[in-house]
């Protein structure tokens, strides 16, 4: 199988990376990256389309897209930026950008390939604080995007969106002890996800049998929340 994943320099990206490697040695990734290492390839989500579709143009034919990239708007520098510069590097990035490599990456994946978005498990139902707005105008949207989509693509390709909780990526690193044990006394579990358990899940959609499920949001977050 091979796979082009946006945000491959992120905390999940380089866990799934981690667990390709380690489960899937036949596997090829193609990440991703503002700023490449050398395994990878340089691209940048707000580029215009057709700048995109130049840097796909000489890879390979891939099996399944992962748009894992997304803009951090809880650190600095942003974090402390007006709402509405969030609000436009949260749509430039997740998604625009994310529609955008869409299309640019689509046609180069293979007839039954698999696309995996990703989202946010209160998109749909909301989240005081700016941040919780702002994430959930964006997530929303692409969630939506996203089921549209799989109607749109219908066999021509499997589409998920995956929809995190509390990952503790570099941003939750950078959180202080108590500050991280306030945030999971609040979830269900007491704990935040990891992200390689988020990488888990997203090797098990690539290996589920196809043409099973499409358009579905599958929420990685231990039951902290139950949409309905």
């Amino acid at each position: 199988m091979r796979i082009l994943a946006s945000g491959i320099s992120g905390g999940i990206g380089q866990a799934f990376r981690a667990r390709v490697a380690e489960c899937h040695p036949d596997w090829v990734v193609e990440g991703l990256a503002r700023r490449p290492n050398a395994d990878d390839h340089r691209f940048d989500l707000t580029w215009p389309l057709d700048r995109m579709v130049d840097a796909l143009s000489q890879l390979p034919a891939i099996d399944a897209l992962l748009c894992l990239a997304g803009a951090d708007i809880l650190s600095p520098p942003l974090r402390h930026a007006p709402y509405l510069e969030r609000l436009e590097a949260l749509y430039r990035v997740d998604v625009a950008g994310t529609v955008k490599t869409v299309q640019a990456a689509l046609p180069r994946l293979s007839p039954g390939g698999i696309i995996i978005l990703m989202g946010w498990d209160r998109a749909g139902l909301g989240k005081a604080g700016e941040a919780g707005e702002l994430y959930a105008l964006a997530k929303g949207a692409l969630t939506s995007w996203g089921k549209s989509l799989a109607k749109s693509l219908g066999e021509r390709a499997t589409v998920y969106v995956v929809a995190p909780g509390w990952v503790q990526t570099r941003w939750g690193d950078a959180l202080s002890p108590a500050e991280r044990a306030r945030i999971a006394a609040k979830t269900a579990t007491g704990r935040w996800q990891t992200p390689d358990e988020v990488a888990h899940v997203l090797e098990s959609l690539l290996t589920f049998p196809r043409g099973l499920s499409t358009g579905q949001v599958i929420y990685v977050n231990g039951g902290d929340v139950l949409p309905s």
